[in-house]
């Protein structure tokens, strides 16, 4: 047992018990991931574990992992979201490694839509769009420029970096999560042009939850 599991398991007295007891051990330690106590209680939604950390032990709301992901970015409910948020103080819009904020990785999860419409809410997003501003029509238009894309380009035709998006995309196509995955590497497109980037990041194996459950 560590502190780490102690949180994820919602064990306020052994929390208590690892950080009274080792003055190396506090809220923000992180494990070999970056991982903290912090993340954990907020992944697991122990609402008032996650309060005692930031309160009464120094927790930071913001703290980041190695992925740069915030306990935000591991909330998956609602009521969490809205302790960290309306309570804590946490920042909504901080970005991880990947650019990515607390609501845009919800929203490539799919998993949580109440979460995502309250992040949406607080983040300003109208209802009808996702954070980047595409709505479903925008959406559906750039799955219909891609298939016409890779229709109608011929690999003799194409420059070395310009075929292998294309075989990268007739994978996506031909795999069993096409719908989402496709979804996904539009958002990594769209994200990329607005970062000043050239070229998307590619996922290579499929959206792909940050939780560490």
């Amino acid at each position: 047992m560590n502190i780490w599991i102690a949180a994820s398991d919602g064990r306020n007295d052994l929390v208590e018990k690892f950080i009274s007891e080792n003055p190396s051990i506090t809220a923000n330690t992180p494990d070999v991931n970056g991982y903290t106590a912090m993340h954990a209680a907020a992944a697991y939604g122990h609402i008032d574990l996650l309060r005692r950390l930031t309160k009464e032990f120094g927790g930071d709301v913001n703290i980041k992992d190695s992925d740069g992901d915030t306990p935000l970015h591991h909330t998956e409910d609602l009521s969490t979201a809205k302790v960290l948020i309306e309570e804590l103080g946490c920042e909504i819009n901080v970005l991880n490694s990947e650019g990515k904020t607390a609501l845009q990785v919800a929203e490539e999860d799919q998993e949580f839509p109440e979460l995502i419409q309250y992040l949406r809410e607080k983040s300003g997003v109208p209802i009808e769009q996702d954070s980047l501003g595409i709505d479903a029509n925008m959406m559906a238009e750039f799955k219909d420029n891609i298939r016409y894309t890779l229709e109608n380009d011929r690999d003799e035709d194409l420059d070395s970096e310009s075929l292998a998006r294309k075989k990268r995309l007739e994978q996506i196509i031909q795999g069993g999560n096409a719908e989402e995955e496709l979804e996904v590497y539009i958002r990594d497109l769209v994200r990329s042009k607005m970062m000043g980037s050239d070229e998307a990041e590619a996922p290579q194996d499929g959206p792909d939850s940050k939780r560490r459950k």
